[in-house]
């Protein structure tokens, strides 16, 4: 493509080699193992505490504030990478789900009449307290022009329709579109085909749920995403297929093999969770093709991947933990570690 930014390698020398140390410290198999297999909620939490999470000073007085411990984890995370990469649009583009996340919040509370309460999700590449001071005075001028159009267009829906529920819809959509915006400026393989999986791998759990659902074409239109991989037309002409056909047709895509996997499980339970769970995998594996590059990003968005990667399960050992789930069932949902 004309005009893409290319990303100087020997930038990142000093970031690489900080990341190469940071990353040994992140949980691998055996310390998962250790949080599934504590006896108490408590021990697993101190697998955490061990690790490094809460050093910065987060204060859990007890076993049911570890969310305290994840953002505050979470947010650490992007600190460091943006010490690292100072202005890196790459980096912040991972932030874009937090941000669309936080305006679904911010409109919802809006047109409820209710208080945003505290689901917001930190940090973002908006501060929250800005976006909510821009949605409520509608001068989003600041923000990208992807990002404003689609909350005029959720205002404005909503004013139509009285439909909250399209607020999801539009928002979900426009992520993705930004996020193709910001990688497609780039020339950088690895992050174009990064962006890409991700983006087909939602378009594919979009049309199973509304399969599922038994959703309309005209409702499919709305929500796929344009830019994947995967022809759009494919989604369309197997709608209302048996969902045997859909997995022939994209058998021997990057994906084939993936969903042939996934599809016992979903015609069992009607549930996608093995299959997000298997999508979560092939982006882990994905990424790890960074732990081998010696200069450039790709170290660092490997490690960003891995950290939310561990960040996610972390939370689902402990949500496990405190609610005594059996140990085999947490481990079945365990997602793929980075190391």
């Amino acid at each position: 493509m004309p005009n893409q930014k290319k990303i100087k390698e020997s930038e990142f020398n000093y970031a690489v080699a900080r990341i190469r140390a940071i990353e040994k410290g992140l949980l691998d198999k055996t310390k998962f193992d250790r949080m599934v297999e504590a006896k108490t909620p408590d021990e697993a939490l101190k697998v955490l505490l061990e690790a490094g999470y809460g050093r910065t000073g987060t204060e859990v007085k007890s076993v049911f504030e570890y969310e305290k411990l994840l953002k505050d984890e979470s947010k650490k995370l992007y600190e460091l990478l943006n010490e690292l990469a100072p202005g890196q649009e790459v980096i912040n583009m991972f932030l874009l789900s937090n941000d669309y996340h936080n305006a679904k919040v911010i409109l919802k509370a809006e047109f409820s009449g209710q208080t945003e309460g505290s689901i917001f999700i930190e940090p973002g590449s908006v501060p929250v307290e800005k976006l909510k001071l821009m949605i409520k005075d509608r001068n989003m001028k600041e923000l990208p022009e992807i990002m404003q159009k689609a909350i005029e267009e959720c205002i404005d829906t909503y004013n139509r329709t009285g439909d909250p529920q399209l607020i999801d819809l539009i928002l979900d959509k426009a992520q993705y579109r930004h996020m193709l915006s910001i990688s497609g400026s780039f020339c950088n393989k690895f992050i174009n085909e990064l962006v890409l999986s991700l983006v087909d791998l939602t378009n594919i759990k979009i049309f199973l749920r509304a399969k599922n659902l038994n959703k309309t074409w005209d409702f499919l239109q709305k929500i796929l995403i344009p830019g994947g991989s995967i022809d759009i037309k494919v989604f369309f002409e197997n709608l209302d297929a048996p969902l045997e056909n859909f997995v022939q047709a994209i058998k021997y895509s990057r994906y084939g093999s993936l969903l042939e996997n996934s599809i016992e499980s979903i015609n069992r339970t009607g549930s996608l969770s093995g299959f997000e769970k298997l999508s979560d995998n092939f982006i882990t594996s994905f990424v790890k093709k960074a732990r081998y590059v010696t200069f450039g990003i790709e170290p660092l968005i490997g490690y960003l991947m891995a950290k939310e990667t561990e960040i996610k399960n972390a939370r689902i050992i402990m949500v496990g933990k405190i609610n005594n789930i059996s140990n085999d069932i947490i481990r079945e949902r365990l997602r793929e570690a980075y190391v």
